[in-house]
């Protein structure tokens, strides 16, 4: 199947193109440049597996958490090339994503998986991905909740396995906790590649979202709506 995926989340973005047993990842070159780079950057990684972004069936799109501007870019490309292409949507959990990407490089065998993403303001906002065998990244994730980083870290479950954006800011700060494993940094993201994978799982099992409902997962309600 002909797939796109998106992750613009976060500042560091990426792209993927897959089909015929054939697929090209690429990180996005200029972090928080997305508008200006994602179309051109999926154009081009389509056309080099010798297909249209115009021919699409599948497209995948990180819808959250993240940044504010980042997801409405990719949310909004994905909603637009999927009603444009008459493609299938799919967005998908960047909690779940990075859980299928620990599980395959560290065989987490069943633990829960503590992820955490930067919410700013000394807080991060992290929730509990657990093992599920009825779901298509093989993960189930817990309501996502803020909490200070140091309390997210103080009252992690011994012998917890950490990963998550945040861990790029706090990986030194767990080292008061010699009882938590730190997964792999290449985890510590979601990226468009293993979004992918994980809509494509999705699709099979005829789960899609339709794209005029589909909606970021962003960290905290924007500046107006916390006014408000």
């Amino acid at each position: 199947m002909r797939t796109l995926a998106i992750d613009t989340s976060l500042a560091a973005g990426s792209i993927s193109a897959s089909g015929t047993g054939l697929s090209i990842e690429r990180a996005l070159p200029i972090p928080g440049a997305h508008a200006r780079l994602v179309a051109a950057a999926l154009r081009d990684a389509a056309g080099e597996l010798g297909w249209d972004i115009g021919t699409a069936e599948l497209v995948a799109v990180v819808r959250g958490p993240g940044s504010f501007t980042g997801l409405r870019v990719g949310v909004a490309l994905a909603k637009g090339i999927a009603w444009a292409c008459g493609a299938r949507l799919v967005g998908v959990s960047g909690f779940e994503t990075i859980a299928w990407k620990s599980d395959r490089a560290i065989e987490l065998l069943g633990r829960p998986l503590e992820i955490a993403y930067d919410a700013g303001r000394g807080d991060v906002y992290a929730a509990t991905a657990t093992p599920c065998g009825t779901a298509a990244s093989g993960w189930t994730v817990g309501p996502p909740r803020i909490v200070g980083a140091e309390s997210w870290i103080a009252t992690l479950p011994a012998s917890a396995v950490v990963a998550g954006p945040a861990l790029a800011v706090l990986a030194e700060r767990l080292a008061v906790r010699p009882d938590v494993a730190i997964a792999p940094a290449s985890c510590w993201t979601a990226g468009a590649a293993a979004a992918a994978a994980i809509a494509g799982a999705e699709s099979a099992a005829g789960r899609t979202d339709d794209p005029a409902l589909l909606v970021p997962d962003y960290l905290r309600p924007s500046y107006a709506e916390d006014r408000g």
